[in-house]
């Protein structure tokens, strides 16, 4: 892979969505060996780390974190971190202990928000902007007890702590990387006060014309590639796996008109275009089948409009979830284009 390019898979949901609103049964010896074979197909393929998602209805992610870190030599658990479900010094000492017992670091996706329905029944209430006052001053409290070596307070407006001194001590190498997805103005200024990486749902990329690349280098981007030798054999999968669905359409206004998300919304806005052979592809999301945007086609198509968005300053890569080995192949036959494709732009560059 590009070494400079932090590109994460993402772990299988244990209840997957389901557009019935009807629990779907999974074994959970199955779903076991399912994040095992995940996290080795992401290492072998040469990833950066796997997210593994938050929610009510989902299998803790941290216990889900320590069975990738028990199979997988080096591969980083980028884990959801929302504070309705953990008290920042108790989430403090989950990761100290993880990079103690370990060696390995444990990454950090930091959200504010998430299905409304959950946080209503879990007492939280908060406004969507206030929620990130609040991310940020969990946020602090637990980087100031990673990093502090001595004792350590700090007084909030949400969370307070007095002389805590954090045992066993985090090597500095070992402090999370953090990373906030939004796009709204509060989750961006809270990514800039908390030094995360921004993360972002891609738009097409006309859409960013006439935007300056990010001087750090240090977006991130999320969306699911379907990749294959020639276009039609992308398309031919795409298709299959993401047939038409009218329920799936209506069950996305419906998620649409009930979420607070600024990403949702803009999203849901664009032209799908669903019909035509575009590389970037809303199907899934309009079909509420995926939260995010595709690209599909050949190895160079998709490698051609990756490039692009890496040379904005997007190089932190989230990808979709991926339901098979050959997936994974065929998303580094990807990158591995990129890397050529950057390397000519740089030479031209320079020349």
């Amino acid at each position: 892979m590009i070494k400079y390019l932090k590109i994460y898979a993402t772990t299988p949901e244990s209840e997957p969505q389901n557009i019935s609103m009807k629990r779907v049964s999974i074994d959970g010896k199955d779903y076991y060996n399912k994040v095992i074979n995940t996290a080795r197909w992401s290492e072998v393929h040469g990833f950066e780390g796997t997210l593994i998602y938050s929610n009510n209805s989902l299998a803790d992610g941290w216990a889900i974190a320590q069975v990738v870190l028990e199979h997988t030599n080096h591969l980083t658990p980028l884990v959801a971190v929302n504070p309705v479900y953990i008290r920042p010094y108790a989430l403090a000492k989950r990761i100290a202990t993880i990079s103690f017992m370990y060696g390995r670091r444990v990454d950090i996706n930091w959200i504010a928000g998430g299905f409304q329905g959950d946080l209503v029944s879990l007492g939280e209430e908060t406004p969507h902007d206030e929620r990130y006052d609040k991310l940020f001053d969990y946020a602090s409290l637990v980087d100031g007890l990673l990093k502090t070596r001595r004792l350590h307070t700090h007084e909030g407006k949400y969370y307070n702590v007095k002389n805590v001194l954090m045992r066993p001590e985090i090597p500095e190498e070992m402090i999370p990387i953090q990373l906030i997805s939004g796009t709204s103005e509060a989750g961006l200024a809270t990514a800039e006060k908390l030094g995360a990486v921004k993360v972002k749902y891609a738009k097409p990329i006309a859409e960013y014309e006439g935007i300056e690349p990010d001087e750090n280098f240090n977006l991130g981007v999320r969306f699911g590639i379907i990749a294959r030798e020639t276009s039609d054999e992308a398309w031919e999968v795409a298709n299959e796996r993401y047939p038409d669905d009218m329920k799936g359409k209506m069950a996305h206004a419906m998620a649409t008109k009930a979420s607070d998300s600024n990403w949702h919304k803009d999203l849901s806005k664009l032209d799908a275009r669903d019909d035509e052979r575009n590389v970037y592809w809303l199907k899934p999301f309009h079909t509420y089948k995926t939260f995010c945007p595709y690209l599909v086609g050949s190895h160079d198509e998709v490698a051609d409009e990756l490039a692009k968005y890496v040379a904005l300053g997007h190089t932190s890569i989230i990808l979709d979830i991926m339901q098979e080995e050959d997936d994974f192949f065929h998303c580094r036959q990807v990158f591995e284009t990129v890397e050529l494709i950057l390397q000519k732009e740089l030479k031209k560059h320079f020349a």
